[in-house]
């Protein structure tokens, strides 16, 4: 009984730290991301802070590349909204995460940003 309950919980750790491994995001940038033009501008013009977002781990391990979209709503420099407009699943919602988090825009930015992201592998 007691060597039954030990593979179960070996079983269920192997699987807790195989989905941790793969929900993390890799350490590779999304690539082609410089120039970036957003809507028309170079986005030095609007944005202090813009670092390319990571790689999604679980995208990269299942072959997913691809330009995802992510509309921001900008209040006087502020993100008040974010949304995906087109893209994987798998890329969409880290990159929106990401531009959230670390994306700092200038204080005299308001209005909607559209900011397309191109996940692409390296062969």
């Amino acid at each position: 009984m007691v060597q039954m309950q030990n593979k179960s919980y070996r079983s269920l750790l192997t699987i807790a730290i195989t989905a941790a491994l793969l929900s993390a995001p890799a350490l590779l940038r999304a690539t082609e991301l410089h120039p970036l033009i957003v809507t028309g501008i170079a986005l030095d013009k609007v944005a202090t802070v813009h670092p390319a977002p990571v790689y999604p781990r679980a995208a990269l391990a299942l072959g997913i590349d691809g330009i995802v979209q992510v509309e921001v709503t900008v209040e006087n420099g502020r993100i008040i909204e974010a949304n995906v407009l087109s893209g994987s699943p798998f890329l969409a919602h880290s990159a929106k995460e990401w531009i959230v988090w670390n994306w700092k825009f200038k204080p005299e930015i308001s209005g909607v940003i559209t900011i397309p992201i191109n996940y692409k592998r390296h062969a």
